[in-house]
């Protein structure tokens, strides 16, 4: 992907998929040590796929050198089918969020992000991560 034709900041969807032999678990290992290389900018969010098996991240790049490591997944995904594609409107973390707002206002009904995040703040899925990180100074 030639740098001039995507400027940084810019947000990228990678999209993987496992070699058919990978297990579950190996899939998940592999995808989850991808995604946790700092080198590849800030990543925004991730899920993993269960047929067939692999995974999506989102990464928000502020330089080209972190775009060249999302692209570079042959090390860390050898045999695995990986598509990473630009996004149009998501530059950065703040545009990502942007979009989900947008999104969410335009597509159903006036929904907002900010009331899905007060729900998140309230569940035992947000007070299940408090619990397992470590503690961070204000």
């Amino acid at each position: 992907m030639p740098a001039s034709a995507h400027p940084v900041p810019k947000c990228y969807l990678v999209v993987a998929y496992a070699p058919p032999r990978v297990s579950a678990r190996a899939a998940n290992d592999a995808f989850n040590r991808y995604i946790a290389d700092t080198s590849r900018g800030l990543v925004l969010t991730h899920d993993h796929f269960i047929h067939p098996r692999g995974g999506y991240a989102i990464f928000a790049c502020e330089r080209e050198v972190q775009v060249r490591r999302v692209t570079d997944a042959q090390d860390e995904l050898p045999g695995w089918q990986v598509s990473v594609h630009p996004l149009t409107f998501a530059h950065d973390a703040v545009t990502w969020l942007y979009q989900s707002d947008c999104t969410l206002a335009w597509y159903r009904g006036g929904q907002r992000l900010r009331t899905w995040m007060n729900r998140y703040e309230a569940s035992e899925h947000c007070h299940r991560l408090e619990s397992r990180l470590p503690s961070q100074a204000d």
